[in-house]
């Protein structure tokens, strides 16, 4: 880890990356792995841990988390996880990393993932939040996530608005653990490894606004073919001209612990 300034010390970052590393992994779930960002981010952080599994439905993505991972004790499966296929009691640790937001029943995977989850074991939730009390570049990712959402949804794709702290704390007090931990931070965990940890929280930073509007451009190639193609462009324009004029920065996200 580099020597880290004074806005990401005081972001919940370090607080959260030293909490994961008092803690055993044993055999890990992730849900929703995507291409693996968050068990590379574990396997860093853990203080020890046996083996790590990674579901996802998405094929083309789990093919891009093999290609990361060399002769590593990573495996990947494509599973929907509203009806995984492990028995009950499977593993010590089982978490979900920016992915509540992507889930059509997210009650239902919740479920899933304590059935799975050993007695005393933990589960680990991050997920980002759109409380409007951030700063201007962060709710610009908030919007920015939102309307991806919306093209992806015509797609058919799942994806939908994120939530507020209160509903996502309301979600993780609905299963009922005997303990929750509840962190809230306004940097990720994995820019503590990064080289480049504080281009992220420049707002202004010319490769951050140039990636973002990139994004937004890649976003809407989906749907070049679409009857609301003109209407969702013109929503495009109007959010390539704030990240322009107000930058962008990553949205603020909590990050829970329970047992």
């Amino acid at each position: 880890m580099q020597k880290l300034s004074a806005s990401m010390k005081s972001s919940g970052a370090v607080e959260i990356c030293k909490r994961l590393g008092e803690m055993s992994g044993g055999k890990v779930l992730d849900v929703g792995t995507s291409e693996g960002s968050f068990i590379k981010t574990l396997m860093k952080i853990l203080r020890d841990y046996d083996s790590f599994i990674g579901i996802d439905i998405s094929e083309e993505d789990l093919e891009k988390a093999r290609s990361k991972f060399n002769d590593e004790p990573v495996e990947f499966i494509g599973m929907n996880a509203e009806k995984m296929t492990f028995d009950d009691n499977s593993f010590d640790t089982v978490c979900i990393s920016f992915s509540i937001h992507h889930l059509e029943k997210p009650n239902k995977v919740l479920d899933e993932m304590q059935r799975v989850l050993k007695p005393g074991g933990h589960l680990i939730i991050q997920e980002m939040f759109c409380d409007d009390d951030q700063n201007e570049a962060k709710q610009t990712e908030t919007l920015v996530h939102h309307w991806d959402a919306k093209v992806d949804s015509i797609r058919g794709v799942p994806h939908f608005e994120t939530l507020s702290r209160e509903q996502l704390r309301e979600l993780v007090r609905s299963m009922k653990f005997s303990s929750i931990e509840d962190f809230e931070s306004q940097r990720y965990v994995k820019c503590l490894f990064c080289e480049d940890m504080e281009k992220c929280g420049d707002s202004k930073n010319k490769d951050i606004i140039e990636f973002a509007l990139r994004e937004i451009d890649e976003i809407l190639e989906r749907i070049i073919d679409h009857p609301r193609f003109k209407e969702l462009s013109q929503e495009a324009e109007l959010l390539k001209k704030r990240v322009k004029s107000i930058g962008t920065e990553p949205a603020s996200f909590l990050f829970f612990i329970c047992k």
